[in-house]
């Protein structure tokens, strides 16, 4: 359903026409504002909930980041998982927007938490860059420059 929702989304936001109003949309973190913003460029701006820099996990929301959740038609959050403070004010202050919960979209795949080096490229031969150190740099210094006497 969200996907479908959002694709539907974006149509609407390409027939708006000059004479129609923007939708209020509001988002809560930085990554699904980026993304919401894309979908609206040239529409009009989705406003963020917790700014940048901030814990999702237990910001306390100010006045006007209140007051944009309360005007928003739309809202996009990741859900309880990430931000579970903002559920009773998204069901209090947004209870007539459409909420797309993002965490709880069909289709989407929740990774488990990876540490160290398993963010690495696999190793499919065992001897990670090894072979490559000792040959055929002979010749340029450690900035990559060929040394030539200048």
């Amino acid at each position: 359903m969200p996907t479908r929702f959002l694709v539907s989304f974006g149509l609407a936001l390409g027939c708006a026409g000059p004479g129609m109003a923007a939708p209020q949309v509001a988002t809560d973190i930085a990554p699904v504002h980026s993304l919401v913003a894309r979908v609206m460029d040239g529409v009009g701006e989705p406003a963020l909930i917790v700014p940048p820099g901030a814990s999702p996990h237990g910001h306390s929301m100010r006045p006007s980041e209140a007051a944009a959740l309360d005007r928003a038609e739309v809202v996009f959050w990741m859900g309880e998982g990430l931000t579970p403070w903002l559920a009773d004010s998204v069901e209090t202050l947004a209870g007539d927007a459409h909420v797309v919960a993002l965490l709880g979209a069909g289709g989407s795949t929740v990774r488990t938490f990876r540490e160290g080096v398993t963010f690495a490229a696999p190793d499919a031969d065992g001897h990670g860059d090894d072979e490559h150190d000792g040959h055929g740099h002979e010749d340029q210094d450690e900035h990559g420059h060929e040394e030539d006497g200048h």
